[in-house]
């Protein structure tokens, strides 16, 4: 019997920087393979060789919303993996900041598309939270701001700011690592949420002793986890598949889009 769903995107979008950085493809190969494997959506990587925003002008820039369009993929949104540390050390900051508004300006420019990175909500200076957001909210791209290990932090700056363009991004294995219940965070969460995630995290001995694990085979209780996605109110769609750290990426792909539809239903 199908689940009545609140009818959000719960599409599956795949980074494809793994794809590429295992030597599986190039970024269009990845995004023809993903298609040919029935996926409709992509997460790309802004810090990904021809995808870096200093890489790509204007045209450039068309031309891979075109290659997007050819092979029938929508664009779920942009990662930006920055050290957390960058954010705040003297030496890096700067360079840190720069890269964020440009890719946000990227993210502007292939359709308004979130972007997706980790901040040390704890220990950012007021001013470069002020510049980080402003980036995003002229540019009408909002953040998906990942923090896992400092919620409390992340969500008291997102009450103190008014700009929508300030949201959370959920990862369900870093919530496992933590010996937390992604569900039940995703439900307390909720209203923030702007990008959720979608992977798996299988525990040994205790939630720190674990790794990584393609979707069905560790911790994440997959059913509730989709519903409770499906009911955020403000969430962007589609929800990223996130492929990192796992020996075969795209065996874990389709093991993945198999997992999330059967968890469309119930006995």
């Amino acid at each position: 019997m199908a689940i009545l769903g609140h009818g959000s995107d719960l599409r599956l979008a795949p980074t494809i920087a793994p794809l590429v950085k295992a030597g599986q493809a190039t970024v269009r190969g990845a995004l023809d393979e993903l298609a040919r494997r029935g996926f409709a959506a992509a997460q790309l990587d802004a810090a990904l060789p021809g995808i870096r925003p200093r890489d790509l002008d204007q045209r450039a820039r068309r031309d891979l919303a075109a290659t997007l369009t050819r092979c029938g993929i929508t664009l779920a949104g942009l990662d930006l993996w920055i050290p957390r540390d960058h954010f705040t050390q003297p030496e890096h900051v700067d360079r840190a900041v720069a890269a964020v508004v440009a890719a946000v300006e990227l993210a502007a420019d292939l359709g308004r598309v979130p972007l997706s990175l980790a901040l040390p909500a704890k220990t950012l200076s007021p001013d470069i939270r002020a510049a980080l957001v402003e980036a995003a909210d002229g540019r009408s791209v909002r953040l998906a701001v990942h923090a896992e290990d400092q919620l409390e932090e992340l969500l008291a700056w997102i009450a103190q700011t008014s700009q929508s363009a300030l949201g959370l991004g959920c990862d369900p294995a870093a919530l496992l690592a933590m010996g937390l219940d992604p569900v039940a965070t995703v439900q307390r969460l909720a209203d923030h949420l702007a990008v959720a995630r979608l992977d798996d995290w299988k525990t040994h001995t205790s939630p720190v002793d674990g790794q990584r694990a393609p979707l069905g085979q560790g911790d994440l209780d997959v059913i509730p986890y989709r519903a409770t996605v499906d009911l955020a109110p403000h969430r962007l769609g589609p929800v990223v598949l996130d492929l990192r750290g796992l020996s075969n990426p795209l065996t874990a792909a389709d093991a993945a889009s198999h997992a999330w539809q059967n968890a469309a239903f119930t006995v």
